[in-house]
């Protein structure tokens, strides 16, 4: 079949044959999210995000207690002192339904509690 093509079909052929696939131009969402994970603008949108959050949630112990980051689904709070601890673990699984229905793609599964001063 190629000996019925002209010269000009044949080298168009080929060079058919040798094309390469090339990738489609990237979407602007895709770039802009690689983006801001690799300068680390999303971490710190999120963590202002549970903050503000965690402020509401809280109510007057948000004064003296601080969020910390979430590491597979457990929230790191830090208390000013034990009472403070121990009013927040009486009112755990509260807190944490109020967490999950204002965080949108994060998911609490528990608190870590611990006592600093700060």
């Amino acid at each position: 079949m190629t000996g019925d093509l002209t010269p000009d079909e044949q080298r168009f052929e080929d060079l058919r044959k040798r094309q390469r696939f090339t990738p489609l131009t990237p979407r602007i969402d895709h770039i802009l999210s690689r983006l801001m994970a690799r300068t680390g603008y999303a971490r710190v949108k999120s963590s202002n995000a549970l903050d503000m959050i965690w402020g509401e949630v809280a109510g007057p112990l948000a004064s003296v207690t601080k969020v910390g980051n979430v590491r597979r689904g457990v929230l790191d709070v830090i208390c000013r002192n034990s009472a403070v601890m121990q009013e927040i673990t009486f009112q755990k699984q509260m807190v944490i339904q109020q967490l999950n229905q204002r965080l949108e793609g994060q998911t609490i599964k528990d608190l870590k509690l611990r006592v600093v001063d700060f």
